[in-house]
Parts: structure tokens; sequence; C-alpha cells
């Protein structure tokens, strides 16, 4: 079916695959320079060396310009049609945008050499504040590029209307996606939400990707927060995550009421902080 005008013109409701196919189509922060299919083993091992450098100031900047959180509690990457994907906007934005830049300086680096030579001449290697402009650098352009795509008001759509697919089942505890569960179903209580991809994709749940090495790096986290905690706030933070009010925990420790419980909550989430950064 042809994809060049509108799918308004359609007399029927477009399907799911049909949709992707239009927006991936045309817009530009899907676009892609090469073909991930396309790519050598050493050009792919380029871009994502790349993209690890984009993603310091990537992190940073969307988290002060709407994200609000470690992008680990919304990265869950899945595979669709043998190809991967990801399930929120926000963080498919980042991956996409990384991508493009990504591909695009692997292939002036890899171009003519008196295209590299007039790149590099600019910069004095000798410099000893080298790295750190360039990292001011690097912070500067993702800024701005967000800005210019109004990723805060995109981040504000996507949180307002977001959806159980939006957020890592991976990350024990995700906050992010207990505050969803309880803002959709009106309960204090944890609410068990499986994964419900769209029957279009023919997804399984065995085709489910997790990076390894953010998941790692976030179980090492919460272990150095557990030890931080004393037997008291572990009761807690147990009974919290079986679902139980603050009331209820006040009860079952023996308090006359819930002050004291919200105040150790309190200093729970400012350890978790000093722990994680996050």
């Amino acid at each position: 079916m042809p994809l060049d005008t509108t799918l308004l013109d359609l007399d029927r409701a477009p399907t799911i695959l049909e949709m992707r196919a239009f927006f991936k189509k045309h817009d530009w922060s899907a676009a892609k320079i090469s073909e991930p299919k396309s790519r050598s083993s050493e050009d792919q091992e380029k871009i994502n060396r790349i993209r690890k450098i984009m993603d310091v100031a990537f992190e940073k900047e969307s988290r002060a310009k709407g994200l609000g959180a470690w992008s680990g509690y919304f990265d869950h990457t899945v595979r669709l049609n043998g190809e991967k994907s990801q399930d929120n906007p926000l963080i498919a934005l980042r991956d996409s945008v990384e991508d493009l830049v990504s591909d695009g300086v692997r292939m002036l680096l890899t171009g003519p050499d008196e295209i590299v030579e007039s790149i590099f001449s600019q910069f004095d290697f000798d410099d000893p504040d080298l790295d750190k402009k360039a990292d001011d650098f690097m912070s500067t352009a993702v800024g701005t590029m967000l800005d210019v795509m109004e990723y805060d008001k995109l981040a504000e759509v996507v949180q307002n209307l977001s959806a159980a697919e939006d957020f890592n089942p991976y990350i024990k505890p995700n906050f992010h996606a207990q505050d969803h569960n309880k803002k959709w179903y009106h309960t204090d209580a944890e609410v068990k939400v499986e994964y419900c991809p769209d029957p279009e994709t023919k997804l399984r749940p065995d085709q489910t990707i997790v990076d390894p090495e953010k998941l790692a790096i976030f179980n090492l986290m919460v272990e150095d927060y557990w030890k931080t905690l004393d037997d008291t706030e572990k009761k807690i933070y147990r009974l919290r995550e079986q679902g139980y009010t603050q009331s209820e925990i006040a009860k079952m420790l023996g308090y006359s009421g819930n002050g004291a419980v919200s105040k150790r909550l309190k200093t729970m989430r400012v350890k978790f902080k000093d722990v994680t950064g996050i």
C-alpha cells in the first residue's frame, strides 16, 4: 500500500504496521544514513563507540529536559520482526538520533584523507583541557538539539499518556512503572501488569532483549543501596514492594500512626539518591 500522501486517505483504520511504516518514512528522527542490516561489523562497532560517547550527554540533558530519571527505568528494547525496537517513544527518539549522528560521524572520519585532516586540524590535541571542552561541546550540542525538537513538550505528553510498555520490566523495583499503574488502576497497591505487545508484531516473550551492561550496573547500585538500610527500613521496603500502604505497615511495625513510616521512606529516598545519583 502506498504511503506517500497521508493515512487519512484510507477508507479504513490503518494498521499498526502501516502507521509505523508511514512515520518511519516521514519522521526525520527515524531517518538512517545507512541501513543497520547493510553495515559491516567493523562499521557497527565504530557507530556503537560513538553512541556511547553521546549517551553520557543525552542521559544528562534528557533528564533535565523532561525524562526526569535514569533512562534505564524506561529503556525497554524488544525485537520486532527480526529488528530491535524500542517501546518508549522518548528512548526510541534517543536511539534514532544517536544512530543518525554516529553514522554521520563515522562516514566523515572514514572519508577522504583531506576531509579527515581538515576536521582534526581544528583541534589542539596538546590542550590539557581538551577532554573537558569536548564534553562541554557535546552537552551543548545535544541540549540544543533537544530544544529544537521541543523534547520537554514531547516528554510531558508521553508521561501524561504513559503505557505499561513504556517501562523496563526487568528493573526491580521500577518506581515509575508502579506510579503509572497506581495512576491508571486507581489503587495504592502494586498492580502486576503483564507486557502486552501488539498482536500484529508477532512478538514473543522470549524475544525480549535486555542490555546486560546496563542491567548489571543497576543491580550493583541497588546492592550498594541495600547495604545502607537498617533492618526496619528493609522491612518497610519489602512490605511496600508487596503493596501494603503506609498505614498498614505502621500497624505491622507497632507504630501509632503512619508518620514514622513516611519519615523512614523519605530517608530511604535520600539514601537511594546519594548512592545511585538517580
